[in-house]
């Protein structure tokens, strides 16, 4: 009998994390206009000439806004930015370059003048930068900004 007890335990106990999983890996249409205000006035300050084509809740409660252009944002659940990319590899707008560091900004306007950017993205590890040169290059940077490494993509 305390067999029987210890595995109805356990089996809940499995389909309780399964539906927890599920819920947290499902992704879920938002109107845009519920985004928290940072997002929606981040969006309106760096792509002031792009629309929302569609938002979701996505994994761990962060917010996905995609824009016309094939431009997509990703933010965290307090409305900050983790991710900027162009998904049809159209340069993003060069505003979103004043997101990186002071010493990241001066290295790019340094070594890479002329570049287009196409994915900006911060972590804790950083960030990283990536180009549509001739040779796409992948630039890391330390939290603070300092240079790490240059990667041929």
């Amino acid at each position: 009998m305390k067999k029987l007890w210890i595995n109805a335990l356990l089996s809940a106990l499995f389909i309780s994390i399964s539906i927890f999983v599920y819920a947290e890996r499902r992704e879920k249409e938002v109107n845009p206009e519920k985004l928290p205000q940072n997002v929606q006035q981040f969006i309106s300050t760096h792509f002031s000439n792009e629309s929302i084509t569609g938002a979701k809740v996505v994994k761990y409660g962060y917010h996905k806004v995609m824009l016309t252009n094939g431009y997509e944002a990703l933010f965290d659940r307090q409305g900050k930015w983790i991710e900027l990319d162009s998904e049809n590899k159209q340069p993003l707008p060069s505003s979103l370059m004043t997101l990186l560091p002071q010493q990241a900004q001066k290295y790019m306007a340094q070594k890479h003048p002329d570049c287009k950017v196409c994915s900006i993205e911060r972590n804790s590890h950083g960030y990283e930068v990536e180009t549509l040169e001739a040779q796409p290059l992948k630039i890391h940077f330390d939290p603070k900004g300092a240079f790490i490494n240059e990667l041929i993509d």
